[in-house]
């Protein structure tokens, strides 16, 4: 394994020479994504697949849907308020999950997954797929070579491909009734743009169903937006109310923001969302929380294949990638004290300073979407969901981590459970996520 902790040297393997990815991490995915998703394709077919998704994760395209993301995070503040009125303790992580899974269920499939309100079958089959995913470097024998597990993942793939191929044969259907009415969408869910190569392709409007192996790509590209979008947007929001919990100037601050921009009255915060998406952009602060989070908690890396003709060059040494993983680490890129003046502490500032400013960021130093042709698709749309997630719950809520409570309710000590005096550490769980899901309660806030 090739280790990397500079980002010149990062750039060399994701810019510079944009190599595979390594085939542990395509077998990782493979029980929940199969073997044709955006993260484990490469060339031509990769390429294809990416052109026809990226103007689905643009900025101007996600704006279009905002309003259906805002009343999905208006339910979850709902449920906030009634864990409030029963001081109830609840695990933050398995709820924002939730809610990111049902925006990301209309953004992709144009369809209400009601993950927060009852066990969709495609949903609850995905996060039983998501935990029986196999664990890096596991030492427990037992899980790692339990004979159910692949009959698990038989089963929960079977639950999932089939609902998702009745969702994409409906929904042809329904393109060529739209072609036949000559009507259309005001804004297209990823799921017609998959469509929209199938027909381009064809250029025919017969048929009565769609091919399967144009299917089976398709639906693996779905599973991965789900994977990749829910899961990583989630954490964040975790560790979001974490550090500005911990940081009650931060915290201030990014109240005082959303007052100017959307007033004191929160009723009316939603609405003014909905009628004017792009005020979203005009958030710098909150914007940089994200980024700051995001640099002290990122929730994934990438693992690459070496190549014979690629060499890492750093500090005059060069270094062959041939038969390694390669794997540009983002927590070491990201806590450098080299690179991030009080690498260690919570500063949003640091996103907000102008070059010449010593807390200005070192290009390629900050990489949680990484960088490079492989870089997230789902960047945008991860802003949009964590700026609206933060304006509709911040001024409203006080949630605060209840590790404690949560180790009575279990019967077990696990104080001395931290890292660097933290009892909210990251596992690896599918990705980085906060121990036991992020015990919290919540309060309402009074201002």
């Amino acid at each position: 394994m090739l280790i990397i902790l500079d980002p010149a040297a990062a750039a060399q393997i994701t810019i510079r020479n944009s190599l595979p990815k390594h085939q542990e991490a395509r077998d990782f995915v493979y029980p929940l994504l199969g073997k044709s998703n955006l993260v484990s394709l490469e060339g031509k077919e990769w390429r294809m697949w990416r052109s026809v998704f990226n103007p689905g994760f643009a900025s101007g395209h996600l704006m279009s849907l905002v309003s259906g993301m805002v009343a999905d995070t208006v339910l979850f503040t709902d449920i906030l308020a009634g864990y409030a009125a029963s001081s109830t303790i609840f695990k933050l992580e398995d709820a924002a999950t939730r809610l990111t899974v049902d925006i990301i269920g209309k953004v992709v499939l144009d369809m209400p997954l009601n993950a927060q309100t009852t066990e969709n079958k495609l949903v609850k089959a995905f996060r039983n797929q998501v935990q029986h995913l196999p664990v890096p470097n596991d030492i427990n024998l037992i899980r790692k070579y339990n004979p159910v597990n692949p009959v698990i993942h038989w089963l929960n793939r079977r639950i999932m491909n089939t609902y998702l191929d009745k969702l994409l044969e409906q929904r042809f259907a329904d393109r060529r009734q739209e072609e036949k009415a000559k009507t259309t969408k005001r804004a297209k869910p990823i799921i017609d743009l998959a469509l929209d190569v199938y027909l381009d392709e064809t250029e025919q409007s017969g048929g009565s169903s769609l091919p399967a192996p144009f299917k089976r790509s398709a639906i693996e590209q779905f599973k991965t937006f789900l994977f990749a979008g829910h899961d990583t947007t989630s954490s964040t929001a975790c560790y979001i109310v974490h550090l500005l919990g911990k940081h009650p100037q931060a915290l201030e601050k990014v109240m005082q923001e959303h007052d100017k921009i959307y007033g004191s009255d929160t009723s009316k915060t939603a609405q003014a969302i909905s009628e004017d998406p792009h005020s979203l952009n005009r958030l710098p602060y909150t914007t940089a929380v994200v980024k700051e989070v995001l640099r002290l908690y990122p929730p994934v890396s990438t693992v690459r294949e070496g190549h014979p003709d690629v060499v890492v060059e750093f500090d005059g040494k060069h270094y062959p990638t041939e038969g390694c993983m390669v794997w540009p680490v983002s927590h070491g890129n990201h806590r450098r004290p080299d690179l991030w003046p009080d690498a260690e502490n919570f500063i949003p500032e640091r996103f907000l300073a102008k070059e010449g400013d010593p807390l200005f960021p070192v290009k390629g130093a900050w990489r949680p979407f990484e960088h490079g042709p492989r870089n997230c698709i789902g960047i945008e749309l991860a802003y949009i969901e964590l700026k609206i997630f933060m304006v509709l719950t911040l001024r409203d809520f006080d949630i605060g981590p209840a590790y404690e409570e949560q180790d009575t309710i279990d019967g077990k000590d696990r104080s001395m459970h931290t890292v660097n005096g933290d009892r909210a550490y990251q596992v690896l769980y599918a990705t980085a996520k906060p121990i036991l899901g992020y015990p919290a309660k919540v309060i309402r806030r009074k201002r």
